[in-house]
């Protein structure tokens, strides 16, 4: 933690999956969106799109950001679903959540 006084807590935890993720490997991520912005989240997301793609990563993530779950062609399990099921990420309640709050402010943007 050198940079505790030039970056933030998502700054450096952004840096931290930048600078670990290897090629050819499995990772798993248990929300790593805390602590990050919504800028530092679409950053990570298309870090995590571009790690699959061209070094071979694959990734197990435990998400609520919309914008991780919004990953190009990820597989995603609602696991509040009963049985268990693939839904689009906009299917997703707390997805769904997020859009009727903008959709009720609407008028303010």
């Amino acid at each position: 933690m050198q940079n505790i006084h030039t970056q933030s807590n998502g700054e450096s935890a952004l840096l931290y999956f930048t600078e670990s993720i290897r090629e050819n490997a499995l990772y798993i991520l248990d929300e790593p969106e805390n602590s990050l912005s919504a800028s530092l989240q679409v950053k990570l997301k298309q870090f995590l799109e571009d790690s699959v793609r061209f070094y071979g990563c694959q990734f197990i993530i435990s998400t609520h950001s919309p914008f991780l779950l919004a990953i190009r062609g990820a597989a995603l399990y609602d696991l509040d679903a009963k049985p268990l099921q693939t839904r689009k990420w906009t299917e997703l309640e707390n997805v769904r959540l997020y859009y009727d709050f903008f959709q009720e402010h609407a008028a303010e943007f």
